[in-house]
């Protein structure tokens, strides 16, 4: 994300019986994905939030066969994971291992089919600064 606003949202829904329907997260000011693409998402899909929960971010790189991949990619799955994980542990009132100015939950919506519960991304304070993709191209044909 190479732009300086690095807010962003992640919309989750959940059943009734706290099975993961889908997700959404997105940039807030482009509605620009993301994540690691549809893989985690995918993953994820219809597991009970306990079990996502207890997912470890290196076994989750094993199981999608991405720990070889390059370090964005694994990065970008990172964001997804910690967003997610975030979300749920909040929607269950158990936010004590969450950075709550950083993974703010914004509103939780229930309705006869679904729970659904938003949360705000905002920017770290302290970045890691951002290179460009043109940047990191020279450097690599160095």
């Amino acid at each position: 994300m190479p732009c300086k606003d690095t807010t962003s949202l992640m919309s989750v829904r959940v059943d009734h019986n706290d099975y993961l329907i889908d997700y959404d997260y997105a940039k807030m000011t482009c509605a620009k994905e993301v994540g690691g693409g549809q893989s985690f998402h995918r993953y994820c899909e219809g597991k009970p939030i306990s079990q996502i929960l207890r997912m470890e971010f290196f076994q989750i790189l094993q199981d999608l066969a991405l720990e070889n991949e390059d370090t964005e990619l694994q990065f970008l799955v990172y964001l997804e994971w910690s967003a997610l994980r975030s979300a749920l542990i909040q929607y269950l009132g158990e936010d004590e291992d969450v950075d709550t100015k950083h993974f703010e939950l914004a509103s939780v919506q229930y309705d006869d089919q679904k729970v659904q519960i938003n949360q705000i991304i905002h920017p770290l304070a302290n970045k890691p600064r951002i290179q460009s993709c043109f940047q990191r191209s020279l450097k690599a044909s160095d």
